[in-house]
């Protein structure tokens, strides 16, 4: 199963790798994105357990899109700087590749050699996911993400392949819509979980919240639990 997965998510790099030639046209648009969270919570994750200052560029071209995001803890004990690229082929259909590099077991990302590309040594790491979404009248969405390279190595020092794998369900409460998630780590030994099961299980509210005519912050509140960590969390985030 591993080695199928991998193979599709391959083949998905390389579909990226040649919609990326797009032209660039005056169509194309720049955006920027700041964010304040109390915590950053990835995939059933607490990568970092404090407040955090969260921003993404990003250069989009039609359906082509290509940016860099960053996060930074308050207390400086978290930092993350990574890159990404993403094809739209339809409303029901896209795909992302990322390139991860986040201080993982020392203070500071500057404490790692960013130039340094070997598996068994970087501190980089490849996700490629792709996205599906079903249809207005079933609006269900499904991702199947892949860690293809880097920091993802098993007991051996052999690429692990963690794949993670989430399906989302957006519901009407109380006039609101309200977006449910179930996350599964569907291997033993990965980086989500020991064991075959779901790891991040929760809901998503945001709301608009308009300051004047022509500036509104997104709120958003998340409730995340992972059953096999046994661990429950309520993040909060503003985006400007």
């Amino acid at each position: 199963m591993k080695k199928i997965t991998f193979k599709i998510t391959t083949l998905l790099v390389l579909i990226i790798i040649m919609a990326s030639n797009v032209s660039v046209n005056a169509q194309g648009k720049v955006t920027v994105s700041p964010s304040v969270t109390t915590r950053h919570y990835w995939r059933g994750i607490m990568v970092s357990n404090t407040a955090n200052f969260e921003m993404d560029l990003a250069y989009t071209n039609e359906n082509f899109t290509f940016g860099a995001w960053g996060g930074y803890a308050f207390d400086n004990t978290y930092s993350e700087f990574d890159f990404h690229v993403g094809y739209k082929f339809s409303d029901h259909f896209n795909v992302a590749v990322w390139d991860l590099f986040a201080n993982r077991d020392r203070a500071s990302i500057d404490d790692y050699n960013y130039l340094d590309l070997d598996r068994k040594t970087t501190n980089h790491l490849i996700d490629a996911a792709f996205n599906f979404y079903f249809t207005e009248q079933f609006p269900m969405s499904v991702t199947v993400a892949t860690m293809l390279y880097g920091r993802d190595l098993d007991e051996e020092g052999k690429q692990n392949y963690s794949t993670y794998v989430e399906f989302g369900y957006p519901v009407k409460i109380g006039g609101e819509t309200v977006s449910l998630f179930a996350g599964l780590n569907p291997f033993e030994n990965q980086v989500y979980g020991k064991s075959v099961g779901f790891v991040n299980i929760g809901a998503t509210a945001t709301r608009e919240i308009k300051i004047n005519d022509n500036f509104a912050l997104n709120a958003w509140a998340k409730i995340g639990i992972n059953p096999q960590a046994e661990t429950a969390n309520l993040i909060l985030g503003i985006g400007f």
